[in-house]
């Protein structure tokens, strides 16, 4: 039972992180149910405190990235929803050129930043042109949904980093 714990587990803390790039996916929740499966299937003994504010973290995040995060990224410039979908597919094939990029830690830092900076705008540059017919008004648009992107992305990766840590040090 406990191997069934242990792989269910990081399988779920693993989905949580995925679900920090992909927005359909809730990626702190997944990271948070993991961290359960793995206290109560694992004998993993975690503090109430820090369960407790993870969960708390988990909400907040989630609140955050429906809400305030769109927000954020309005505020630089109006986008819509191609530009939140540009963003997504460009950050899921940036990670499908980190997967297959060789071992080089060079390649590894430029796979990272066309993974969260590059790809995603240039997606969201696309799709937003292909909505907008304006190539300045687009820019600005990719340039609000990338802002609201990378903020949304790494509030979420921060709470499954948290969750993360909180299996290894209890272990």
């Amino acid at each position: 039972m406990e191997i069934a714990g242990l792989i269910i587990g990081w399988l779920l803390l693993g989905l949580g992180v995925l679900g920090c790039f992909i927005n359909k996916i809730p990626g702190p929740l997944l990271a948070f149910l993991g961290l359960l499966i793995q206290m109560w299937m694992c004998n993993v003994d975690v503090e109430m405190w820090a369960l407790i504010l993870t969960a708390v973290l988990v909400v907040v995040s989630m609140v955050a990235s429906k809400k305030l995060v769109p927000k954020i990224g309005k505020m630089v410039s109006d986008f819509g929803k191609a530009g939140s979908w540009g963003t997504t597919i460009g950050s899921l094939v940036g990670m499908l050129l980190m997967a297959v990029g060789s071992g080089s830690t060079i390649v590894l830092v430029i796979a990272i930043v066309s993974a969260l900076l590059i790809l995603p705008y240039v997606f969201a540059f696309l799709f937003e042109l292909i909505v907008r017919k304006s190539v300045q008004a687009a820019a600005q648009a990719a340039g609000g949904a990338l802002v609201a992107f990378l903020v949304g992305t790494m509030l979420k990766l921060a709470v499954c980093a948290l969750a993360i840590y909180t299996v290894i040090a209890n272990v």
